[in-house]
């Protein structure tokens, strides 16, 4: 069973605990995925708040303003963290780790006119940039623009290739892959809003099964979602699922710690 240790990440472990890895990404303090704490198992209420208290003080000093933590793989939070999370306003999302066989892969249409190509030159990786800073404008001119930073070391880093998708010339979809001796792994999989349910993210699919030849595909989704269903549709399987809990914080905000694991802690 592959496990969420073997996917791609962008980040260092920079502290471990009897119950957490601390990993950060210095080149990348605005990307939440890259700056994160993980769980080796579910911790007590205690613990997940003395955790909580000791990743915020570090995000102060690295003027970051949000926590994300990540609990044990394959395991739910305990309920005593669940109401905690709740009361402090946290978001939990989860996430699935899926694998295919490129051979599973099934599709019940496919459009020519999209043309798949890998991002080799100067021309085509202006297009991807193009394409990526376009899209993450919703979210910000700024933050926009320090993705495109991301986009070119990623370019020139010999674990990640870029795919171009094209309709009558125009970038219309673009994704991220990992080649590693048994995987391809997918990443920031993109369809332009204007384009999607065209057969675009199947084309780019077939691409990528096509490159895989006998290696194993796979992928993390958010669980129950559009996406998600659509990839086990496609015969995608499942391997494993985790959880996470995100918020931002303010400058002024205090964890109180509880004194026992069945006290509950407050943030004012």
């Amino acid at each position: 069973m592959i496990s969420f240790s073997e996917t791609y990440h962008e980040y260092t472990q920079i502290e471990e605990t009897d119950y957490y890895y601390h990993y950060q990404n210095k080149k990348l303090p605005f990307l939440y995925s890259c700056n994160r704490l993980r769980f080796k198992r579910n911790p007590t209420l205690e613990e997940f708040c003395l955790a909580e208290k000791n990743l915020m003080d570090f995000q102060r000093k690295m003027q970051q303003d949000f926590i994300y933590l990540y609990g044990p793989e394959n395991e739910p939070f305990s309920k005593e963290i669940e109401e905690y999370l709740a009361t402090e306003n946290y978001t939990v999302s989860a996430e699935e780790l899926l694998v295919i066989d490129p051979k599973d892969f099934y599709f019940t249409h496919q459009n020519e006119e999209i043309k798949v190509s890998l991002v080799e030159n100067n021309e085509q990786l202006k297009e991807y940039l193009e394409f990526m800073y376009q899209l993450n404008l919703k979210n910000g001119m700024s933050y926009a623009h320090k993705k495109q930073k991301f986009y070119l070391d990623r370019f020139i880093s010999p674990e990640t290739q870029q795919i171009n998708a094209y309709l009558n010339g125009q970038v219309v979809g673009t994704v991220n892959i990992i080649i590693s001796s048994k995987y391809i792994e997918i990443d920031h999989f993109e369809v332009a809003p204007n384009f999607q349910n065209k057969g675009i993210g199947t084309q780019i699919q077939r691409f990528i099964m096509a490159l895989a030849k006998d290696k194993k595909v796979l992928l993390v989704v958010d669980k129950e979602t559009k996406a998600n269903h659509m990839y086990y549709h496609q015969g995608y399987q499942f391997c494993g699922y985790q959880l996470s809990a995100f918020k931002r914080f303010k400058s002024t905000t205090v964890i109180n710690i509880p004194q026992n694991s069945s006290s509950i802690a407050s943030t004012s």
